[in-house]
């Protein structure tokens, strides 16, 4: 069987947030079918999957402990109806990938003991990390539903009115807003666009201040949504099922980003206009994320819903950023002092830091 790759380096995994996907579908008849996506870096935290600590997980580690991978979820998942508990029978052991990464697939089925009132207490990882989120989907006459469960939110009764499009809408702007503050790569690159937001190059490749607030707003605002126009383009595709790439491939793809951008902040190597960079590098740190909701398989309107909700959370993210940063950066853009040397020794910082996260991920 092909080998899994999993790596067990966390810097090497920086932008990675920890997520499931959950399917419900309950038929006409009562019956309920489940299937559960779970990370295999996640469960070889909580169970120990790489039994010779290689840094590879393989079919045969996988399958090896499949009756701890199962104990463990299913002991975290409960389905009740009218409060009675669902017995969760998991009828085999599959591994798909999402986004290139590789995640255990667990088909189930749901024996109730009546055909009440359904609910769900989701638990998975919440104990050791709350960042954690299952994403849920819900297939109930003829209708299907969707939502993100936290740990402030890991109980919901299904069927009932599966989710209104407002609700959703709220729930992926928030886990879109959550996505981009836990991807330290991301916010790292989008701060070596921002330490030079309120300068520009004159004919010599210096950098001198740009006049005016107005004028440092407007470039702000186009390098963010530059960024986030690129987001969105790769995850509308790669739902769609028209790109893709490995994760071992993606991740190198992201650091390098930061490091050519932080170099370019002290000796030019790019293009002048800086919302093209954001654009241009914005492509490859959308494949970083093209994998969050294309499992939950949604209808079109859902999936619209949640794909602009979840940019929009991504903007929200960046904006909050351009908020912390850009004041500062406005102030000091008058000082030769910051053009000279605060404003390279702060790419330089970040350019290490990029380096560093790119040997990493070379070498796993």
């Amino acid at each position: 069987m092909c080998l899994l790759v999993l790596s067990g380096s966390g810097a090497a995994q920086a932008h990675l947030a920890s997520d499931s996907y959950l399917r419900i579908e309950i038929g006409i008849d009562g019956r309920i079918a489940g299937q559960w996506d779970i990370a295999l870096r996640d469960l070889d935290v909580a169970v120990g999957l790489d039994s010779n600590q290689d840094g590879n997980i393989t079919w045969g580690e996988l399958r090896a402990r499949r009756t701890e991978v199962e104990a463990y979820a299913f002991g975290r998942l409960t389905l009740a109806s009218d409060g009675a508990p669902c017995r969760l029978v998991s009828t085999d052991l599959k591994v798909d990938y999402h986004a290139g990464s590789a995640y255990a697939v667990l088909p189930f089925a749901a024996d109730c003991p009546n055909t009440g009132r359904l609910t769900l207490h989701y638990r998975l990882l919440f104990d050791t990390d709350p960042t954690h989120r299952g994403l849920l989907t819900v297939v109930a006459g003829g209708e299907t539903g969707s939502d993100v469960l936290t740990p402030d939110h890991a109980e919901v009764a299904l069927g009932e009115a599966l989710y209104p499009v407002r609700d959703q809408a709220a729930q992926f702007a928030a886990f879109g807003f959550e996505h981009i503050l836990l991807g330290y790569d991301h916010l790292l690159f989008v701060a070596m666009l921002l330490v030079t937001a309120a300068l520009r190059r004159d004919s010599s490749g210096q950098w001198v201040p740009i006049d005016g607030l107005i004028r440092v707003l407007i470039e702000t605002v186009k390098i963010l949504t530059a960024f986030t126009v690129a987001h969105a383009i790769v995850l509308t595709l790669a739902v769609l099922g028209a790109v893709w790439a490995p994760e071992r491939l993606v991740a190198p793809a992201v650091a390098a980003t930061i490091v050519v951008t932080a170099l370019d902040n002290i000796y030019p190597v790019l293009p002048r206009l800086r919302w093209q960079v954001a654009f241009l590098f914005g492509l490859i740190h959308g494949l970083a994320f093209a994998g969050a909701l294309a499992p939950m398989r949604l209808p079109p309107f859902r999936l619209a819903v949640g794909l602009g909700s979840f940019n929009i959370g991504i903007e929200a993210g960046q904006i909050a950023l351009a908020l912390l940063l850009v004041p500062i950066v406005f102030c000091l853009r008058g000082e030769a002092a910051y053009r000279r040397f605060g404003a390279p020794a702060v790419s330089a910082a970040g350019m290490l830091l990029g380096a560093w996260w790119l040997i990493e991920r070379l070498s796993s």
